[in-house]
């Protein structure tokens, strides 16, 4: 299939998730992404819950749930810069590695005659390796996809499945771990970092280093300072992701509250609260990317403000369940993260994608982490209802600000202009591939190719097992009319 059948014209969503699932490397991307999240929910559960067994003390299994967490925030920005320094197959091909031998480590020592913080110590150790494995898969999505449509529609599919086994992996850990213990869900998720070993080395084709190859303490020091004064520098990257970052008090204002949203809530009814907004968002997702990137970054500000609404609206203090059906609207309202990501991802260039692309995932995660300790002690005051409510009405409040700096005339000058980009790009490949086509069926071969990406120099079969060129004679328009 040439390029121009896979790809349609630029500027146009394409139909559906189809033209995704049909790239084997994405496909495959997105099936070990699947395994080793829905892996790793479920090892959290176990590793909580083993806590939770040994010292019967809440506050330890939240630090273990914590701990999760806080990789994300130093990790990515630390290491996101390992993503453009070494191939980012080979890197995530070491980091599944790292990561099954950690976990497997883990589920050795996870018995009682062994301190707690000792596996806490090597959860730790795994989610920090998980950093730069996220930041050069996201990294790499942009390889495998050029066109930036498809490119869109995978990074709201990564999403959705992030946040379908969030929530189907705190349900399946607790019932896996009630089942056959802690110790068998962590072998568990030893093998889906395997797993996604095997489909990444088999199916993932190696590329060359985005940027100059070879890393030091150094050199990331520097691209972390190239990274923050890149992103921050860039009002058409700098306003995204400080709405990103600001978003993060009304996105997750729920979940802070959900487990005790109401007195004596089963524990079926907070879990059911807990995934309300990641499952509106996972559907928000899906929808999203029928859109263009030019149309999603138009409505980003307008989803944003829509999506406090129903937040605003918990303040009536409604049942469990009338709240958790406005959290859910909220969350697919929220699938407006998806077009942030995108255009920081479109907007940057290669090799220096993963160390943007990390400082951005870091300062969101450092956000969340904050929101959620303010909105727990506000909800403390207040009550979770209310709580919600005002997280609503401040998000509300903030998108009222940014409105203001929102770069929307240059954002579509600068995405028309990545669209005549990419139609140029499709037009050169689809010429040569046609011209390649022709060329073969007449028993010739192309040589050399010119920097503008157009063959120079034809010889016929017989020729090129010499070593006497025929120069080309006639234009390449006129080359493929035959």
């Amino acid at each position: 299939m040439s390029a121009a059948e896979q790809v349609g014209p630029p500027g146009q969503p394409l139909s559906g998730l189809r033209p995704v699932l049909a790239i084997r490397e994405a496909r495959v991307l997105l099936i070990a992404q699947a395994t080793s999240d829905l892996g790793d929910q479920i090892a959290r559960v176990a590793i909580a819950l083993l806590v939770l067994e040994r010292t019967d003390q809440l506050v330890l299994a939240a630090l273990a749930l914590a701990i999760a967490y806080v990789p994300g925030i130093f990790g990515m920005a630390l290491l996101g810069s390992l993503a453009d320094r070494l191939p980012r197959r080979a890197l995530m091909l070491w980091c599944d590695l790292s990561r099954a031998l950690l976990v497997a480590l883990l589920a050795l020592v996870a018995v009682p005659a062994i301190p707690v913080w000792v596996p806490l110590l090597i959860l730790l150790l795994s989610e920090t390796v998980t950093a730069p494995f996220a930041t050069a898969r996201a990294s790499l999505y942009a390889d495998v996809l050029p066109d930036r449509e498809r490119l869109v529609a995978a990074q709201g599919m990564s999403r959705s499945i992030q946040l379908s086994a969030q929530v189907v992996g705190f349900i399946v850990g607790g019932a896996a771990v009630a089942l056959v213990g802690s110790r068998w869900a962590l072998w568990f998720d030893a093998l889906t970092f395997l797993v996604s070993y095997v489909l990444v080395r088999r199916a993932v084709t190696p590329r060359p280093t985005a940027d100059v190859p070879g890393t030091s303490a150094r050199l990331m020091a520097t691209d972390q300072r190239t990274a923050i004064r890149e992103l921050l520098g860039d009002p058409l990257r700098r306003w995204p992701v400080i709405l990103g970052w600001t978003s993060a008090v009304f996105l997750v204002a729920p979940e802070a509250v959900a487990l005790g949203y109401s007195e004596d809530q089963s524990p079926l009814v907070g879990g059911l609260l807990l995934a309300a907004v990641p499952a509106g968002s996972a559907v928000g997702l899906l929808l999203l990317p029928r859109l263009t990137l030019q149309r999603q970054s138009e409505l980003a500000l307008p989803l944003a403000a829509l999506s406090c609404l129903p937040l605003f609206a918990t303040s009536i203090d409604p049942p469990a369940a009338v709240a958790g059906a406005l959290w859910f609207v909220s969350g697919v309202l929220q699938s407006f993260v998806l077009t942030l990501i995108a255009l920081v991802t479109v907007l940057t260039r290669r090799e220096r994608r993963g160390r943007v692309l990390g400082l951005a995932a870091s300062g969101f995660n450092a956000a969340t982490a904050v929101a959620f300790v303010l909105v727990g002690l506000l909800a403390g005051v207040v009550g979770p209802a209310r709580a919600v409510s005002l997280a609503g009405a401040a998000g509300m409040l903030s998108v009222g600000v940014l409105w203001w700096w929102w770069p929307a005339g240059r954002l579509a000058v600068a995405l028309s202009a990545s669209d005549e980009e990419e139609a140029l790009r499709e037009q050169s490949t689809a010429l040569r591939e046609q011209v390649a086509a022709q060329l073969a069926a007449e028993e010739r071969v192309v040589l050399p190719v010119s920097p503008d990406d157009q063959p120079t120099i034809v010889l016929d079969r017989a020729e090129a097992a010499g070593s006497h060129p025929v120069p080309q004679d006639e234009p390449i328009a006129a080359a493929s009319d035959r």
